[in-house]
This record gives C-alpha cells, sequence and structure tokens, in this order.
C-alpha cells in the first residue's frame, strides 16, 4: 500500500516510468488486476483537468506505456494467461494509449498500438469504439487502420449477432440444416459437461435430427423440433428458444404454479385473484386435458426440459413448464381439493388482467429479533441496494435469515457484494476451467484439455464499514439456481452459516449464444465450476445442512415449514 501511495504522488507531479514496472509480483490474477486498475486510474490523473493539453498528453502516453511494460512481466503474463479480466487490460490501456497518440498526432504509434490489440485478439468491439472516441475516429480513414478493423470485424462475420437471423414463417432447407449444424458444432466445440451424459453419442444424435429439421414444414415446427434436442445434454445452462415471435403460441402459460410435492402434483401459488376464487394453493392436479398429469408430463413435457439434477427436472417439468402451451388454448386441469372432492376447471392460458406481481425483495423482523431478507434474483444491483437500505435494522438483528429458495440467478457479482457484508473475510469464488483443446491439439489424437480460469479459485475483497456477524441461515431449494448456487458456494466455503431446506438446481456456469435462422437461439453451457477445493456441485446440487420439505397440507395451511424450522435453529444458537 504504501508503494501505491507514492505511485500515486509520482503521478500527480512527474511520472516515473519505472515505477509501474518496478511493482512487486502480484500473488493471484485477481491482485494483477486490481493492481493494473489502480495504476490505470493513478495515470489518469495526470490528464484528468489537463484536456488536450499536450505536455500532460505526453506525461499520460508514457504512464501508460509503462503500465504495459509491467503488464508484459512474464509472471503477471502467466497469471493473464489463465484470467481473462488480467489480460484484456492490456486491450483496454492500448485503447487509451492509442487514443492519446492520435490526440498527440502520432500516427504511426496509433497503427502500431491498434495492431497490438488486434494480436491480443479480433473483436468488433473496437470498431465501435474507433467510432466513440474522436481522437481515434478521426483516422478510420487511414488504409492501415482500415485493414486492421477488417480483421477485428471477422468474429462477427463468423459467429452473427441476432439481428442476422430475422423472423420468418417458413426457412428454406439450407437454413434449416445450418441452424442444426451451428448449435450441434458449437456443442462440439465448447460443451463442458459430457460427462454428464456419458452415453450419449453426438455424432449419432446429428444424423438423428437431420432428418427431422428437413422435414420440418414450418418455423414453429422446427423449433419444436429444435427444442427436443439441447435436453439430450442434461445441463440446465444447455437450451434452445424459440423465436419471441412464437412465444405465445409455445410459451404462454396461466398466473399459477405447480408442484410435486410427495409423488402428488399440487398447486403451490397462484397469482390471479380471480383464479383464488377457483382455485386453491393445495388443489391437487389429476389430470391435463383430460390425461393423467404425469402421462402428460411425460409425453409433452419432459422432452422439452433442460435439467442437470433430478430436482431440477422435476421442479421444470411439474412446475415451471408443466401448464406451458398455446395461449388461444385454455387448459383443462381435473382437481381434488383438501377434502377430497374432486371437480374440473377449464383455465385460460392469457387474458388475466389482474396478475399480482410478488415483490422479489421482502424485509422484515421476525419474532425473536430475527432478520428475514428474500432474495429472488441476481438479475441487478437491486437486492444489494435493498440490503444497503435495511442494513441498520440488520445490524441491530441478534440473527439473520437469507431466503433464496426462489433465485434463479443473475450475476455472480451481486451474490459476493451481499456477502461482503456478512463477513470481513475475502469472498471465495468457485473455481472454473474451460476447454483449451481445438484442432490443432487434436492433431495428434484425440483429446478434451481443460484449462484452469484464474488459477486455484479466486475471490474478492472489500472494505465494509460494518459487517453483520451475528448467526446466519440461508434457505434453498431446487429453484436456487445459477449465480445463486455461486452465492451459497462462497456462504459455504466461508462456513458462515446453515443451509437450510432442499437441494439446489446443481446448474451453473457461463453459457455461450448461439443465434439460430428464424430468431432463436441457443445456449451452450462453456464453462465449468467447481468448490475452490475442487468439489462437483453441477450435476447433483449442493445439498442442505438442514433438510426440510414443504408439504401439501403446509402449503394449504399457508405454514413455511423452511422458514420455521431456520427461525427455531436461531434461536438456539442464540441461547
Amino acid at each position: 500500500m504504501k508503494l501505491l501511495l507514492l505511485l500515486v504522488l509520482g503521478l500527480m507531479s512527474c511520472w516515473n516510468p519505472t515505477h509501474a514496472a518496478q511493482q512487486p509480483p502480484p500473488h493471484t490474477a485477481m491482485a494483477s488486476y486490481e493492481q493494473v486498475q489502480f495504476l490505470r486510474k493513478a495515470a489518469f490523473n495526470i490528464i484528468v483537468n489537463a484536456r488536450d493539453d499536450q505536455a500532460a498528453l505526453k506525461k499520460y502516453a508514457q504512464a501508460l506505456e509503462a503500465i504495459l511494460i509491467y503488464l508484459d512481466r512474464p509472471e503477471v503474463r502467466d497469471l493473464a494467461a489463465g484470467n481473462i479480466y488480467v489480460k484484456f487490460c492490456g486491450f483496454n490501456l492500448r485503447l487509451d494509449l492509442a487514443e492519446t497518440y492520435g490526440k498527440l498526432k502520432q500516427q504511426d504509434k496509433v497503427v502500431k498500438t491498434l495492431q497490438e490489440i488486434n494480436d491480443i485478439g479480433w473483436t468488433p468491439i473496437l470498431l465501435k469504439v474507433m467510432k466513440d472516441r474522436p481522437g481515434l475516429a478521426k483516422m478510420a480513414n487511414d488504409p492501415r487502420v482500415q485493414k486492421i478493423l477488417s480483421v477485428a470485424a471477422i468474429p462477427s462475420q463468423l459467429w452473427p449477432s441476432e439481428a442476422a437471423y430475422p423472423y420468418a414463417a417458413t426457412l428454406s432447407v439450407e437454413e434449416r440444416v445450418a441452424g442444426l449444424s451451428q448449435f450441434w458444432h458449437q456443442v462440439r466445440e465448447s460443451f463442458v459437461h459430457f460427462d454428464n451424459v456419458p452415453e450419449l453419442d453426438w455424432n449419432k444424435v446429428y444424423l438423428e435430427y437431420l432428418g427431422k429439421v428437413i422435414a420440418a414444414g414450418t418455423t414453429e415446427e422446427y423449433y419444436r423440433v429444435l427444442s427436443q434436442l439441447a435436453p439430450l445434454l442434461r445441463d440446465g445452462h444447455t437450451n434452445i428458444y424459440a423465436p419471441p415471435e412464437l412465444s405465445k403460441k409455445l410459451y404462454a402459460r396461466p398466473p399459477l404454479r405447480t408442484a410435486m410435492l410427495d409423488n402428488k402434483v399440487v398447486i403451490e401459488a397462484i397469482y390471479s385473484p380471480a383464479l383464488k376464487a377457483r382455485l386453491a394453493v393445495g388443489d391437487e392436479v389429476l389430470s391435463i386435458d383430460g390425461m393423467p398429469v404425469q402421462d402428460y408430463a411425460k409425453q409433452y413435457i419432459l422432452p422439452l426440459v433442460s435439467s442437470s439434477t433430478e430436482q431440477d427436472r422435476q421442479l421444470r417439468t411439474y412446475g415451471y413448464q408443466l401448464l406451458s402451451g398455446d395461449a388461444d388454448r385454455p387448459i383443462t386441469l381435473g382437481l381434488r381439493n383438501m377434502a377430497g372432492l374432486e371437480r374440473i376447471e377449464v383455465i385460460a392460458r392469457s387474458g388475466h388482467a389482474d396478475i399480482e406481481k410478488k415483490e422479489a425483495f421482502i424485509f422484515k423482523m421476525l419474532p425473536g429479533r430475527i432478520a428475514y431478507l428474500s432474495l429472488d434474483h441476481f438479475e441487478s444491483d437491486e437486492g444489494v441496494r435493498k440490503l444497503e437500505k435495511v442494513f441498520p435494522d440488520i445490524l441491530q438483528a441478534k440473527a439473520l435469515v437469507l431466503d433464496i429458495r426462489k433465485n434463479g440467478g443473475g450475476s455472480t457479482q451481486f451474490g459476493a457484494d451481499i456477502l461482503s457484508y456478512l463477513t470481513r473475510q475475502p469472498i471465495p469464488f468457485s473455481k472454473s476451467y474451460v476447454r483449451s483443446d481445438n484442432g490443432y491439439s487434436r492433431s495428434d489424437g484425440e483429446h478434451i484439455v481443460w484449462k484452469v480460469m484464474g488459477g486455484k479459485g479466486s475471490e474478492a475483497h472489500y472494505s465494509r464499514k460494518r459487517v453483520f456477524d451475528g448467526p446466519v441461515a440461508v434457505l434453498t431449494g431446487a429453484a436456487t439456481f445459477s449465480a445463486a448456487e455461486d452465492f451459497l458456494v462462497s456462504f459455504d466455503t466461508l462456513q458462515r452459516g446453515l443451509k437450510i431446506g432442499e437441494a439446489t438446481g446443481g446448474s451453473t456456469g457461463q453459457p455461450i449464444l448461439v443465434y439460430l435462422p428464424g430468431g432463436g437461439y441457443g445456449r451452450i453451457c462453456a464453462k465449468r465450476d467447481t468448490y475452490p477445493d475442487g468439489r462437483e456441485f453441477v450435476g447433483i446440487g449442493i445439498f442442505p445442512d438442514v433438510e426440510v420439505r414443504a408439504t401439501r397440507e403446509s402449503l394449504a395451511a399457508g405454514e413455511d415449514v423452511v422458514l420455521n424450522k431456520a427461525v427455531s435453529l436461531l434461536n438456539q444458537r442464540k441461547q
């Protein structure tokens, strides 16, 4: 810290290029990243109030050049090889440097620096940045720059964006085959969980589906076929989605939620007051459209379910997807109430004008001064902001319950931000792997090679003025998924408290997108995650310390048995 303080002081007066190059070697990739970001910010102070002063620009260029010398040190290069954030520090620094050279009218250096960016990686982002930065936009017509930009545009030609595939009601045979081929090929090249389906012959699958997509007459039929392809891989982050124009035809469902409990399908939640007058939580679903519910699910729903574990498969089959279908076709439910009386209800899949929205982040103080906060997603920083707002109340509590049973994920970073208010320790992240095999590496034999991202796990460092250090319990379930499981891995590794409820969905990772003809797209899981110590949870789930399951009776009574158990255990720990 003392060295960095001296560096800042040097930047504010006269920059010595050796300051950056002589920084002590980092111990981890993220430490190196944080150091580079600090140096970059400090360098920016040279010009923050100088506008286009030539002397300041020259000092700024020298500062950036010195940081690049630091990044080129062998020990830092080795860290960057396994961490995309460190690797692309060089990309961002060179953009700043190229723009600065442009302002200094050093055109040859601009070209040289832009070429160095291409040497790091070809990315269409460079084209956008060139337009957005005046110091670079002036050189866009330089033939040397145009050649560099034509190379940077190559990835967008190889992997077109969504805009390249507009919706059409029918597709040519060539387009249908191309879509199948694109998804199939990208799975073969990038998918990281083939070991969860060792019996699957992916080459044979291609031949089987080739005839099916050729026979598909319309785009709707085409996507009905493709939607059965991804589930063969048994991965919750590997899916195929139809175009938005077909959503009402394929994905419409009434505002209620069902679940499988004790081998019975029951209504778990109802989000429409009008439907509450006809249905009740706890009603058992006996049939759908005249067919026994489990037979219906196995025939029409299960083949469309992409899932990594049995608990996630059951959740999707009998929960998320069970009532999905054509918005214009009502669904007929055979029901049995808690008293044993049976009846038929015809429920529209669309047109419900009174849908109640459930609050995603609920805070309340429970008896015994136990704070409760539900975190239903990590798709934005809304949960972090909610925690920060109620944090003074949490600090006054004797214990805390965090409810992530309905959290389907989002950004791992928001989960880490939440945890940073519960500990002073660094927040550990999962250990991650990607495939590094390619056509050349397989030229001497078939193999799949793994590359660890960021070394032996990585961690985030925070400096909160206050943290809550009392007892904590986290409520989990099969709908706890993706980034919510990343959160739980960190929480578990920190040994910060109890996990109560049911096993999580068992699926996380980074899916890559493959845009398909007709406007749909596929996701393929291309990053494999484990606990920092190597323990597997994808394809398994994270199991609770204390297992508690809701029953049909507890649902009907409005009793939250999982939360009640957490409160009971926390009260015992406080004593």
